[in-house]
């Protein structure tokens, strides 16, 4: 909700990955690099005419312990092109990933898809501590310009976070979604004109207590 508030024109956004050469497990120091690198790239975009960016990062651990950033810059005008030794230089811990995200109608289904999921390959690379018994789905990615199949286990990142910690930070002119409380036929009556681009349904039980968690998102900027 918070990336689609945010995000009405790809065009003007870019998707990062930041991630360390060395195996960095400390959350804190992790905090305080990007804040740093936060402040080179700041001044690099006011430099070279790119106006103030604004961002929302999520933080992830891998299997071993070292953590990686992923982030959204989000630009008033067309986001610029970055030539990755440039990022690479700014962020001055390791390795960079920039994606453009031109074909995305839903960015935030589209990078909250794997939050949380660890890859089938990596579990077993690294062999994690804890031993995961949740559900296992199959999704179509993009690997070396080639699109492929991996299979990913659900949730199974989410045992590796600290107690408390903040899985995704914003800077602070990134606006709030609105929320209104209606029925859901006229939800879908004030939604009829836009298009459909993600929908999702959790069933839940506790004794005679049942329930369903409907989520449905519609893209008003594109019309049927």
């Amino acid at each position: 909700e918070l990336l689609n508030t945010n995000v009405v024109d790809v065009k003007k956004c870019r998707w990062i990955t930041l991630t360390y050469a060395e195996n960095m497990t400390d959350s804190k120091r992790l905090y305080s690099d990007y804040v740093l690198f936060w402040k080179r790239f700041k001044y690099w975009c006011n430099k070279n005419g790119y106006g103030k960016p604004e961002y929302i990062i999520a933080c992830e651990p891998q299997s071993r312990g070292a953590w990686h950033i992923h982030a959204v810059f989000i630009f008033e005008q067309k986001a610029p092109y970055i030539e990755n030794s440039v990022l690479r230089t700014l962020w001055g811990q390791g390795f960079v990933k920039i994606k453009k995200l031109d074909d995305v109608d839903n960015v935030g289904a589209y990078l909250t898809a794997y939050l949380g999921d660890m890859s089938l390959d990596e579990y077993k690379e690294d062999k994690p501590k804890a031993i995961w018994v949740g559900d296992v789905k199959e999704i179509e990615v993009e690997q070396n310009g080639e699109k492929i199949k991996k299979k990913y286990l659900k949730g199974a990142r989410l045992f590796m976070y600290p107690p408390k910690f903040n899985l995704f930070r914003y800077s602070r002119g990134i606006r709030k979604p609105v929320t209104e409380v209606m029925t859901y036929k006229k939800a879908k009556e004030k939604a009829s004109a836009a298009t459909l681009t993600f929908s999702n349904a959790v069933q839940f039980s506790s004794g005679e207590f049942e329930n369903t968690i409907a989520t449905e998102f519609y893209n008003s900027a594109r019309k049927h």
